[in-house]
């Protein structure tokens, strides 16, 4: 009997780390619950973006690039009417030179078309009207012989849009000094037989040169005359174009 009261070395040693155990598992208790109040206490953080891997780049939504010649940024009017003056004064003051020297070279197309009164862009010999050929020197020669293939009879008084038209809203010219320059021609020809060939009458050649060379001096004294009130109603015309007033302000 006095053997059961009697512990031995090994129950106690089991007992001794039973105890530290649970006085460990309990300690661990009291830390986590602990960590657990001081997170609840702390907000929560800013969540940190995965940084993105080479050659895979972020999605974003499809765009086009914009030329800056495409669209008229945001500009103060005024800024931008006196920008486009400038470049109207200094696209006049090129197609007026050209317009003289027109006159002094002194060779024009030829009516071999029609009776009466046509306007000619472009002869049978290659000649080119006035308005045609200031257009040509101030670079459109493409846009030039397009006329010429596909309208050869045009009027300038008559058009409303197109290159044509953005070629006069920029040249410092007005519509109606465009159409004054574009004199139409008098027939020169002979009148030729059904089987003959279209012949240049010399006689009417010389009357209808000195003809235009004439009227050329007075359309060229009417453009210096008018020059401050048709740069104004030029300028107004091609404001209502921003874009293309933007263009040519800018090429400045």
């Amino acid at each position: 009997m006095s053997s059961l009261r009697t512990s031995s070395p090994r129950f106690s040693n089991r007992s001794s780390f039973v105890a530290r155990v649970a006085t460990a598992l309990a300690l661990v208790g009291c830390l986590s619950t602990a960590a657990s109040a001081e997170i609840a206490r702390v907000p929560p953080a800013t969540p940190v973006p995965v940084p993105v891997q080479f050659a895979q780049p972020p999605h974003q939504m499809p765009h086009r690039v914009i030329d800056d010649m495409d669209v008229a940024p945001p500009v103060d009017t005024a800024t931008l009417r006196q920008a486009v003056r400038e470049a109207l004064i200094k696209a006049r003051g090129l197609n007026l030179a050209s317009f003289r020297a027109y006159q002094k070279a002194g060779v024009f197309p030829s009516n071999t078309y029609k009776d009466g009164k046509l306007n000619v862009w472009r002869d049978q010999d290659g000649h080119f009207c006035a308005a045609a050929t200031i257009i040509r020197k101030s670079g459109d020669v493409e846009l030039v012989d397009r006329v010429a293939d596909q309208n050869n009879f045009i009027r300038l008084a008559d058009v409303t849009q197109g290159p044509l038209m953005d070629w006069i809203l920029t040249s410092g010219f007005t519509q109606e000094e465009i159409a004054a320059i574009q004199e139409p021609f008098m027939p020169v020809r002979e009148q030729p037989q059904p089987s003959e060939p279209t012949v240049v009458d010399a006689k009417l050649r010389a009357v209808e040169n000195a003809r235009l060379i004439a009227r050329y001096k007075v359309v060229d004294r009417m453009l210096v005359k008018n020059e401050k009130k048709s740069l104004e109603l030029a300028v107004d015309r091609l404001m209502k174009h921003p874009d293309l007033a933007w263009k040519i302000a800018s090429a400045e």
